[in-house]
């Protein structure tokens, strides 16, 4: 067994209580997309007409973009949830809410969780640590629910970071004025 597959049961096993199925139950629902935009997007209609104007579309893309390449990778990888792989171990696995038909590498919910707050900490430096901090409890109850292993969730969020890098410093150079590289023809 290796070290991915041990450090998936040792979080899996810590986090088995109903308190602990409860609060990730919650939490993994940041990971989601629409709840996200249920969430940023009237703060920022309330809040932050300008920034929003700015940079919710490039936020939107970098988040769309990386779950359309974590879909991919799914479909490459084809690698199978962790409580299909381990049964056949007889090794338990703790999955209350039931295990996703799709596959497991990289995990989408990190990569959208992370994608929104890189982007989030970017605009609002400020936010940076409550942000990430959030991402990484999203990252940590896909393992906790037993529906990915941590280098799962450690793809998807690098896939959901670097996808809002690249979206940030884009709109960013769009806003100072200067052409993008592929205009200057």
């Amino acid at each position: 067994m290796g070290a991915d597959t041990q450090i998936f049961i040792a979080v899996n096993r810590a986090f088995d209580g109903p308190a602990a199925t409860a609060f990730f139950s919650a939490v993994t629902w940041l990971g989601n997309g629409l709840v996200l935009a249920a969430i940023i997007v009237p703060s920022w209609l309330i809040l932050d007409r300008a920034r929003m104007k700015a940079h919710l579309m490039p936020m939107v893309v970098a988040v769309a973009l990386g779950g359309a390449a974590a879909n991919l990778l799914k479909v490459a990888v084809d690698r199978p949830r962790p409580p299909a792989a381990l049964s056949s171990q007889g090794v338990p696995v703790h999955a209350p809410g039931g295990v996703p038909r799709d596959r497991s590498f990289p995990s989408g919910h990190a990569q959208t969780a992370m994608g929104a707050a890189a982007y989030l900490s970017f605009v609002y430096p400020i936010l940076a640590l409550p942000c990430l901090a959030l991402a990484a409890l999203v990252a940590l109850s896909r393992v906790a629910l037993g529906v990915h292993y941590p280098s799962d969730v450690a793809a998807g969020a690098l896939l959901g970071a670097a996808c809002s890098v690249a979206a940030f410093l884009l709109a960013r150079r769009r806003m100072a004025g200067r052409r993008f590289p592929w205009k200057s023809f």
